[in-house]
């Protein structure tokens, strides 16, 4: 007598188990991965955001970094994963200016026989920034955190420049001014306007206060790189 064909039972872990040993260890190892990550970004961004928010109530220097913890809700161990110091959480909660200046500059349209413009083709970007954020930059300007968020602002203005001016300064440059000073010197010149704006109230739109930067240096570039 032949016996009925038994149907194999069905067992949920089982079947899970199995998918999970085919699943190809790559794949798994991206996916924690990503969930790690996004664990990360949202851990930084609480803690970018209890810093900012810090900021309108008191002073930077004033700050302590367990006040930084209580109100993002991040334990010390975490936070020194992540950060030295409230300076550096600081530093990083700038690198998002990087792009959006890179992306205008790369969009100024110029003439050919302007290209030199383009070097300094971020400033009415930053200016629109820096005035869209003016609550954030006038509780920086004045203590020791606006000495940093200067500094950082300035290294990634003169980055921007370099890479722009380096092919044309070496072509255009009638002077023995080094290539190096000149860049800093577009830098520093930007940084001054943009703290006397600050420290003057900002009683002058965006493009007002670009257009007296552009006036200051617009001829030294015409002279060093075309």
């Amino acid at each position: 007598m032949q016996m009925p064909e038994q149907r194999a039972k069905f067992c949920p872990l089982t079947d899970i188990a199995m998918h999970f040993v085919h699943f190809p260890i790559q794949e798994r190892i991206k996916l924690r991965k990503n969930s790690a990550d996004r664990r990360t970004q949202k851990t930084r961004k609480a803690l970018q955001e209890a810093l900012i928010s810090l900021m309108f109530e008191k002073s930077y220097d004033a700050i302590l970094i367990q006040e930084i913890l209580d109100r993002a809700n991040v334990g010390r161990s975490t936070f020194y994963t992540h950060f030295r110091d409230k300076d550096e959480l600081l530093v990083e909660g700038m690198e998002g200016l990087r792009e959006l200046l890179r992306n205008a500059q790369m969009g100024t349209p110029v003439s050919s026989d302007k290209k030199y413009e383009r070097v300094i083709g971020f400033s009415l970007a930053m200016f629109e920034h820096a005035h869209d954020h003016k609550k954030l930059y006038r509780a920086l300007v004045g203590g020791s955190g606006w000495v940093i968020a200067r500094q950082r602002i300035e290294e990634i203005l003169v980055q921007l420049m370099k890479a722009e001016a380096r092919a044309i300064f070496k072509r255009g440059a009638a002077s023995e001014i080094p290539f190096e000073l000149f860049i800093h010197f577009l830098g520093a010149t930007f940084m001054s306007v943009l703290t006397w704006w600050f420290n003057f109230g900002h009683p002058l739109p965006p493009k007002q206060i670009n257009a007296l930067f552009r006036e200051l240096v617009i001829p030294t570039l015409a002279d060093h790189l075309n």
